[in-house]
């Protein structure tokens, strides 16, 4: 009989943890999901407290990367990286031994990793942490951009951060919108926009990005949430999301 694994899934989007825990339904006599986390901080907490045998762990969070996650962790339990780096950064991945699966996790891929897991029981003995994040460091998009590139037609329009309000996703749709009360549709997904943004924006609920430098007020709001009243030309009133409380109660030091 197969050894039973108790595994965390720790990815800041919902979608993403709800999306991993169906896809491990398939395999309930392998990984036995015991808790999810949000963000970096969370996981250490709950790593520490449920010692797991396993933790589907994401790179790129708001508050730390999957890669200061591991080094604050004072036993390492099996590691599956969840990434949205593309094919040819994550083979730095094989450099070091450690398994991965990419984004949009695909079934086949996860079933791949599921058979290393019976097969060699324990995926990741040692990890050099520092080589794995320099390598991965040189595929990961540059933040020292001072605009945000918007394709309207045949025209391309720059539009500087200091100039952005916050953005939203609707629907299938991310917006753009500025100080002047203008509104612009992106190509990119928040997520995406989250990891390439500099330091002035913060996500503070799956459909908002902000930037920090913009919020004119904030108040404290129901079940532990905080309204931003947006220093732009309508007043924008927006509503934070509770699975992002941490996180940005660490970005403005509450």
């Amino acid at each position: 009989m197969s050894q039973l694994f108790k595994a965390i899934v720790i990815d800041d989007e919902p979608a993403a943890r709800r999306l991993m825990r169906n896809l491990l339904q398939e395999y309930p006599e392998v990984v036995e999901v015991i808790a999810e986390a949000n963000s970096g901080r969370e996981a250490i907490q709950k790593i520490e407290k449920l010692r797991p045998d396993l933790i589907f762990l994401d790179i790129q969070m708001p508050d730390l990367t999957g890669f200061e996650v591991i080094e604050q962790l004072s036993e390492k339990p099996n590691i599956i990286f969840t990434t949205a780096y593309e094919q040819y950064a994550v083979k730095a991945f094989e450099t070091f031994s450690i398994d991965y699966l990419l984004k949009p996790i695909k079934e086949e891929r996860l079933q791949q990793s599921i058979e290393k897991l019976k097969q060699f029981g324990r995926l990741n003995h040692t990890i050099n942490v520092n080589g794995l994040q320099e390598i991965i460091r040189q595929f990961q998009a540059p933040k020292k951009a001072t605009a945000l590139p918007i394709k309207t037609g045949d025209r391309i329009i720059l539009l500087r951060y200091e100039n952005i309000v916050y953005f939203e996703a609707q629907d299938k749709y991310v917006f753009v919108f500025t100080a002047d009360g203008q509104k612009y549709l992106t190509d990119q997904s928040l997520t995406i926009l989250a990891e390439k943004l500099p330091s002035p924006f913060c996500r503070i609920h799956r459909s908002y990005i902000i930037n920090k430098e913009k919020i004119k007020e904030m108040h404290r709001h129901f079940s532990g949430r905080y309204l931003f009243i947006m220093d732009d030309k309508p007043a924008t009133r927006l509503t934070s999301g509770r699975t992002y409380t941490d996180i940005f109660r660490t970005e403005f030091g509450l």
